[in-house]
């Protein structure tokens, strides 16, 4: 989203918010951890890596509007919340250095691509862990697939309320023209991250970081 077409009060908050959203990561990263698993590591760095790679694949379906999946809601549920937001961070300032982008808009960025993803869905996995919910579905399509889903519609629902705010009525009339769209993207993201979540939860549930095997498969009923 172009920094120019945004109340300055916006960009400020936005730079505020990431700073404050940055330091929260680096200080409730679980390093320890890192440091005793290194391979660790290589999930964090991987995983987004593949985010950007997913990001550079965008579509353009006519001027202005382009679309492009995020992948948050897999890196956050393998890696978990502080390191999907500073490993996101680092790969999103590339995106921005790779495509010549303003980066007077790169905090605003954070904030709505990985900030406001990663916290939904790390929300929604805690939300999910609880007696009676204690099935490997439940945590597939309820974060894998529900978690993708939901983080378009929030994030519609946040880019609307920005060009509100600023009163880009032309965005807001190009937005009621486009509206099927969301729901186009909302499957497709929950797709795609609940196929991706669904293979690693089953294949490789060591390196999910918010999947707890024991809970979801062992028979405590």
């Amino acid at each position: 989203m172009p920094a120019h077409l945004l109340a300055d009060w916006i960009t400020v908050a936005a730079a505020v918010a990431m700073a404050l959203f940055l330091f929260a990561a680096l200080r409730y990263a679980d390093w320890a951890a890192v440091a005793r698993e290194p391979g660790r590591m290589h999930l964090v760095a991987g995983g987004a890596v593949g985010c950007l790679l997913l990001w550079l694949l965008n579509i353009h379906l006519v001027d202005g509007l382009l679309l492009h999946f995020l992948g948050i809601t897999t890196l956050t549920l393998v890696i978990g919340w502080s390191f999907s937001v500073l490993g996101a961070a680092l790969v999103m300032a590339a995106f921005y250095a790779l495509k010549g982008l303003a980066w007077t808009a790169y905090p605003l960025a954070v904030v709505m691509c990985i900030v406001l993803p990663a916290t939904t869905t790390w929300l929604l996995a805690r939300a999910l862990r609880r007696p009676g919910l204690q099935h490997p579905f439940v945590y597939m399509l309820g974060a894998g697939f529900a978690g993708g889903g939901l983080v378009v519609l929030l994030l519609s629902a946040l880019a609307l309320s920005l060009f509100w705010f600023s009163g880009q009525t032309s965005y807001l009339e190009a937005a009621a023209e486009f509206w099927p769209l969301v729901f186009m993207l909302m499957f497709s993201e929950g797709f795609i991250n609940g196929m991706c979540v669904s293979a690693l939860a089953i294949f490789y549930p060591d390196g999910m970081k918010t999947f707890d095997d024991k809970f979801y498969l062992d028979d405590q009923r």
